[in-house]
């Protein structure tokens, strides 16, 4: 886990968790605070969670809406990038003589027909902003007003931020902004990477790697720690542009990926890779699974199940339990879970998955 210390009496979640959090505040009309190292993903969830809210309309950007009642809004504000005028420029009102405040184009008030009835205010790097600009938000996140400017009931107000260990730009967040937030405290997770991993299709190569070497899923802290001068560190994110630098092109250059994800990890990936592609064949294994050579190698064993959980479908479940049958029982259970969460419908029904549950249900629950 990254920084699990900076919290250690707080409840801790995963990324994973956040989109589920995200949306029972936003029902509960509140405003949500994320904290979390770099990486994590913590804007990602949002932009999932909003995906979750949209119900079927489409999610727009800020600049991309028109109003339409068929949009969700997901509005991006950097306010480490703001000063306390950013949230309304004042002018004179010329015909009775009072001062206002023009509204900022990233705020859905009730009265623009330009923007979502619907939709997530996203305030990031909140503790990166100056006092001043943290004051400035006061009224915005907990009256849900921005000057005499209210917000459209149907949206609601997330904010993320780094901690204070984490060596960026952090200014401790003043108590009456903090007392009118849900805080929440995100963590580093392999196994909720890997179930976010296997939700949306990550290359099976590089979810068979970092289960093999789970420390190396976010080297974040270690970086802060030894105080490194290199730019790189392995985060969730960062592991993402490796993910798309193959799908890119499966030759990609050794120094792509060390340029996301530092050095070492990326030299022991490659060394991995090389176990990927010279593993046993998996046409073979499904050909004959009672025969099909079982490897010693726990490097390859991760590839081997991994790579057979990517493949398996409702008509060769049954085969691939042959298989991982004569395995250690940690991989035959990481297998069968990997093959439910791909093919939930189709491969939960089969009957060699009831088997399964049934021989190992105290493990898969």
């Amino acid at each position: 886990m990254t920084n699990a210390t900076a919290f250690s009496t707080q409840i801790q979640v995963t990324v994973g968790e956040l989109p589920r959090l995200i949306k029972d505040a936003a029902i509960a009309g509140r405003s949500l605070m994320i904290h979390g190292s770099p990486g994590l993903g913590k804007s990602a969830a949002c932009a999932e969670a909003a995906e979750q809210l949209a119900t079927g309309r489409k999610v727009v950007l800020l600049g991309q809406s028109t109003g339409s009642e068929e949009e969700f809004g997901l509005f991006d504000v950097r306010l480490s990038q703001c000063d306390p005028v950013d949230f309304g420029l004042p002018y004179a009102d010329m015909e009775t003589g009072i001062q206002r405040r023009l509204s900022p184009d990233w705020f859905p008030s009730t009265d623009r027909n330009d923007i979502p009835d619907h939709g997530i205010l996203l305030l990031e790097e909140v503790v990166s902003a100056t006092p001043a600009v943290q004051a400035a938000a006061y009224q915005l996140t907990f009256d849900k007003r921005n000057g005499d400017k209210e917000m459209k009931p149907g949206w609601s107000i997330v904010l993320t931020g780094n901690l204070m260990t984490d060596g960026g730009v952090v200014n401790k967040m003043p108590t009456p902004l903090a007392n009118r937030l849900l805080h929440v405290y995100v963590v580093s997770s392999n196994d909720g990477w890997t179930q976010w991993a296997i939700d949306h299709d990550i290359e099976p190569v590089l979810i068979a790697f970092l289960r093999f070497r789970p420390e190396l899923l976010n080297t974040f802290a270690k970086h802060v720690e030894k105080r490194s001068k290199d730019h790189a560190f392995a985060t969730e994110r960062s592991w993402h542009a490796v993910h798309d630098l193959i799908r890119a092109n499966a030759t990609v250059h050794p120094a792509l990926i060390a340029g996301a994800v530092g050095n070492g990890p990326a030299t022991e990936f490659n060394a991995f890779r090389e176990i990927w592609q010279s593993m046993p064949n998996i046409d073979g294994i499904l050909m004959d699974p009672s025969g099909a050579p079982v490897p010693e190698d726990t490097a390859v064993r991760y590839a081997v199940c991994t790579a057979l959980a990517a493949r398996a479908t409702g008509a060769n479940f049954d085969l691939i339990c042959q298989y991982i049958e004569r395995l250690p029982t940690t991989y035959t259970i990481m297998t069968i879970k990997d093959c439910a969460q791909r093919k939930e419908g189709e491969i939960t029904s089969t009957r060699a998955f009831i088997k399964c549950a049934s021989q190992y249900g105290e493990y898969l629950n």
